[in-house]
């Protein structure tokens, strides 16, 4: 037996224990290949599966090598049940517990009490029958009861992901959440029921306990009940915790307060499971409720929590998910109980008998259910009964048996040891064969079923408002390059280039263009009057003329030449203007005006580490050294280049490669120019005296350092021939207003206003116009594309 046989003692010595660290992190990389794979090419697929599937392919083929991956698989499995279940389930339920509608799931308990306890109980009772009556393999009732428990255990996860996509209704968010988080716990408090009793029926002194019915009702609320005072007093603590740690604009205390979180959620589930015997998964869902309802509003950093909380499920869930396929696939493996055919027509039955129990019990429950709480209509019982994934805690609790199991039977004979080994492993095998096949084929197909049902948002309707987001995207874009336009860099630009390569400019009409330049008008009322701003705007727009050019910058500082010149200041001064540059550059990255991708953010980023502040700026001179001189940079370019010759992109001609240069080189200093001004009217900003406007001379030497650097950086512009410039600025103006598109969407999907899908949909449309302008901005190429808008807003503009 694989388990066994992987756990016994003889394997002790020859196991290397350092290799414990490699299954973790090795498991880790392959979820982020797995991501990459799913989120190009099948989106639909639930990544727990495949990470199940993957651990049982590495299970499968762990005894027959000898590798260290294989030994750190053995360790893995060797660990203690019960650590294994404090090491992965609190991290996995507090945030489930905590991402929850309060007020919806207070008003909805009594209909999630009734899923959790009477239901989940019935759905015992009947998977035990069908083990113990169609599963040929001799358990004892209260082995099909055990079993019957880990099954009753849902996972909301990949379900929860896709309501949030489709924009369904937050009372079937709640009706699917809050089920699967109570009756995870009341799961739980089954199986510690008659797991006592099947391991007394195993005749080993010491081991279980016979629980008659009185017992086990005392032995059920105080499991329940006892938890979730617990729960409660460390959601109580936590959140009195939070309070006091008031510190808002402090970085290390808003750390603080995320640790404290984990940290309780971690030391609620050990002392109600471990000092107390009672149920850990209850104390944590209701330590996380607690705190999501007193507490939320305490978090100094909201996104700081939401996201540690969201790396560590991703985490936890692939490891666990990958651990718990490793035993499934050494089991399948196993010489001595290999899972055969008849085995896996077994598997199949019960999988059907799973679904068929889960659909009669929600409709039994249905009109109690119906009836109470915040109701319940027949197509929401429909999704429900389809949508009961089985996944983590059920996962968890098979492996804490198998481990169990092996314990006990340590010291037991040949038959008894062999015996129940077995019937471990091959419950664990159905337990995963079932967690498998649910979130393969339930997972996938539940998003159409949601849409048949009706019950997400009307696809008209939606579309309109959809449509609505799109005209305010178009017209920021307008207004943003309109902006663009009056930038001194980007007095020359043409818009045809511009247009062909956005599609949001594709469409604009007349009516646009006026509406964009008044609104851009009213929030620059220092312009020029709004008729002839209108009229050149509409020119440049037209590429007929060219921007003016007259964007205005704050008011002009005066210098105190009453005061001499303070060395010492000056130094400090050069520093801090190198850092403002500095940032600059990070939010041109983050914006994505840099090209992260390119080698101008390296050259550029650069040039400042290598800034002496006891020296005048010289930035410019060493940027361009950098272009000109470096080996990463030339080794860069020739690979590129070697590259698109064997995709027969293009010719490797001399003018292909001298407009990748002059390319590089133009949109170096395009970067350049924008960080320096832009840091130039920080530093007046900061450094200018608040009443008059007055600079210090040492401020004014700073500030002439860095207009010498920009006007190099002009100079190295107007050296290129004239179009080839043109064409440069036109497709950078393209990559910043797709950027700016792209972050419109992702905005309103951050604020709520869309689903992740919708927005997803729009971010990979603009995804890929960036990586084709990129291409046919290094190739010098023109390249079409059409707007892939979800509604027909208005024909594009006449020539």
């Amino acid at each position: 037996m694989m388990i066994s046989r992987l756990l016994s003692s003889d394997n002790d010595d020859e196991l290397h224990i350092p290799n414990v660290i490699l299954f973790p992190w090795m498991t880790s990389l392959i979820g982020i290949v797995i991501y990459y794979v799913l989120s190009r090419y099948a989106h639909g697929l639930p990544t727990t599966a495949v990470m199940f599937l993957i651990g049982a392919t590495m299970g499968y083929f762990s005894l027959q090598t000898g590798n260290a991956l294989a030994e750190s698989i053995s360790l893995w499995l060797g660990i203690n049940g019960e650590v294994i279940i404090l090491s992965f389930l609190p991290g996995l339920l507090f945030l489930d517990s905590y991402n929850i509608n309060v007020y919806l799931f207070k008003k909805a308990l009594s209909q999630l009490l009734v899923f959790a306890f009477p239901m989940v109980l019935s759905g015992t009772v009947l998977t035990a029958l069908v083990a113990y009556y169609i599963l040929p393999y001799g358990w004892s009732f209260d082995l099909c009861m055990t079993f019957g428990s880990i099954l009753a255990a849902t996972d909301p996860v990949a379900v929860a992901v896709l309501l949030n996509e489709l924009g369904a209704p937050a009372r079937l968010k709640v009706h699917i959440s809050g089920e699967s988080l109570l009756n995870d716990g009341s799961a739980v408090v089954f199986f510690h029921i008659f797991s006592l009793r099947f391991f007394y029926q195993m005749g080993i002194a010491g081991v279980g306990e016979e629980i008659g019915w009185i017992r086990g009702i005392i032995l059920f609320l105080r499991l329940s009940l006892g938890g979730a005072c617990i729960g409660i007093l460390f959601g109580v603590g936590l959140v009195t915790l939070l309070f006091n740690l008031n510190r808002r604009l402090s970085q290390e205390e808003n750390v603080i307060q995320v640790v404290a979180t984990i940290t309780f959620a971690y030391l609620a589930f050990y002392t109600s499971e471990i000092s107390c015997h009672c149920s850990g998964i209850i104390s944590v869902v209701l330590c996380g409720l607690t705190t999501k309802a007193f507490g939320d509003t305490l978090l100094n950093d909201m996104h700081l929590t939401h996201d540690f909380w969201h790396i560590t499920e991703h985490l936890l869930n692939s490891v666990l998910f990958t651990l718990g396929g490793a035993v499934w696939g050494g089991v399948l493996s196993s010489s001595e109980q290999r899972f055969g055919g008849m085995d896996w027509i077994y598997l199949l039955v019960l999988f059907g008998l799973v679904i068929a129990i889960r659909f009669l019990l929600v409709f039994v429950f249905y009109p109690c259910t119906s009836r109470i709480g915040i109701g319940q209509s027949v197509r929401e019982a429909v999704f429900m009964s389809f949508g009961g994934l089985r996944g983590a805690v059920g996962i968890a609790l098979a492996l804490l048996l198998s481990a169990e199991v092996f314990k006990a039977t340590e010291e037991s004979d040949l038959f008894t040891r062999n015996q129940y080994r077995e019937y471990s492993e091959k419950m664990f095998a159905f337990v995963g064969g079932v967690a498998f096949l649910t979130l393969i084929v339930l997972g996938p197909t539940s998003g159409p079923l949601l849409r048949w049902l009706g019950l997400v948002t009307p696809k008209d309707s939606r579309l309109k408002v959809i449509c609505n987001y799109e005209a305010h995207m178009k017209q920021s874009v307008l207004i943003q390059y309109l902006e663009l336009l009056e930038e001194t860099r980007f007095q020359s630009v043409d818009f045809g280039i511009v247009r062909e390569h956005v599609s949001p400019l594709q469409s604009i009409t007349s009516e646009d263009l006026n509406t964009a330049c008044e609104r851009y008008q009213s929030n620059n009322p220092g312009n020029a009057d709004q008729v002839s701003f209108q009229r050149a705007s509409s020119s440049q727009l037209l590429g007929t003329g060219r921007s003016s050019g007259t964007k205005n910058r704050q008011r002009d500082t005066v210098y105190d030449f009453s005061v001499s010149l303070d060395e010492s200041a000056m130094l400090e001064e050069r520093s801090i203007f190198i850092d403002l540059i500095r940032q600059e550059y990070n939010k041109q990255l983050q914006s994505g005006q840099l090209d992260s991708r390119s080698f101008i953010p390296h050259n550029l980023l650069r040039s400042l580490d290598m800034a002496d502040k006891n020296k005048p700026l010289d930035d410019w001179d060493s940027a361009s050294s950098q272009a000109n001189g470096s080996i990463l940079v030339k080794k860069g370019e020739q690979a590129l280049h070697s590259y698109r010759a064997q995709q027969g992109l293009f010719r490797r001609n001399q003018g292909d490669k001298d407009f990748h240069i002059i390319r590089t080189r133009v949109l170096q200093a395009l970067s350049f120019i924008q960080a320096h001004q832009s840091a130039q009217d920080m530093f007046k900003k900061e450094f200018a005296s608040v009443n008059n406007n007055t600079l210090s001379l040492a401020e004014k030497a700073v500030i002439d350092e860095s207009r010498i650097q920009v006007s190099k950086a002009y100079g190295a512009i107007n050296a290129f021939d004239e179009e080839d410039v043109k064409a440069v600025k036109s497709q950078y103006v393209c990559q910043i207003l797709l950027h700016k598109s792209a972050s419109y969407f992702r905005t309103l999907a951050s604020n709520g206003l869309m689903t992740e899908r919708e927005a997803n949909e729009f971010l990979d449309k603009y995804d890929l116009e960036l990586r084709n302008l990129r291409v046919s901005a290094e190739l010098k190429t023109d390249v079409t594309y059409k707007s892939i808008s979800s509604c027909k807003i208005a024909p594009i503009l006449e020539e």
